[in-house]
């Protein structure tokens, strides 16, 4: 008897109204997932970095491949063979896994730049993130800390690097994700505030670069 109620329940759940604050959440976590804010961000600083705007842009695009496009298709190729469950890699075990692709992915893209001749700052920015992914791969084994927070508030400070306060407004975004990625359940409010403060840490750093 226990199955059909079970059965029941799971449709009951299904079909209840979704909150208005729950969808928002929704539409928010896939905005500013990793995907979207790791493309914005090599694009930007490499067009603000070079004499040639537009040939840092491209430059920074092509990051992005090796930081996000490759990640995402390994990520893609997990999901069909069952090795992990979505595209934020939900499951605190399948992200060592993924992180540590996204190292090799890391490691070529900053060789390629290098040399391409890219912006300086754009090949610090490739380097930051390495570092970030590999604080993120030793947190990541015990805890689940905010991949969507690291991402986006690390924009934010690269982002202020490269055009100085006004970039601060990004933050607004970086709190908008933290705020969604709680209501949904997915993290806590201190593995949020962990994956803030340690993206806007590291990737600030690029401002030490040459």
């Amino acid at each position: 008897m226990s199955e059909p109620v079970t059965g029941a329940k799971q449709a009951a759940d299904s079909a209840r109204p979704v909150p208005k604050r729950e969808r928002v959440a929704r539409v928010l976590t896939e905005v500013l997932a990793p995907s979207v804010t790791g493309v914005v961000c090599p694009v930007a600083v490499g067009a603000l970095s070079d004499t040639n705007p537009w040939r840092g842009a491209r430059l920074g695009l092509l990051g992005a491949v090796f930081a996000i496009g490759l990640p995402y298709a390994y990520i893609a190729w997990l999901i069909r063979t069952g090795g992990a469950t979505d595209r934020h890699v939900s499951r605190r075990e399948d992200r060592p896994k993924v992180l540590a692709a996204v190292l090799v992915c890391l490691a070529g893209g900053i060789a390629v730049l290098a040399l391409l001749g890219a912006p300086v700052l754009l090949v610090w920015l490739l380097a930051g993130e390495v570092l970030l992914v590999l604080i993120c791969l030793a947190i990541s084994r015990a805890w689940k800390i905010s991949m969507h927070a690291a991402v986006a508030a690390g924009t934010a400070a690269a982002l202020v690097v490269v055009l100085g306060p006004w970039a601060l407004l990004a933050g607004l975004a970086v709190v908008a994700v933290c705020w969604a990625r709680v209501v949904l359940g997915d993290h806590t409010t201190g593995q949020v505030s962990a994956g803030a403060l340690l993206g806007a840490a590291v990737l600030s750093l690029i401002a030490l670069s040459p």
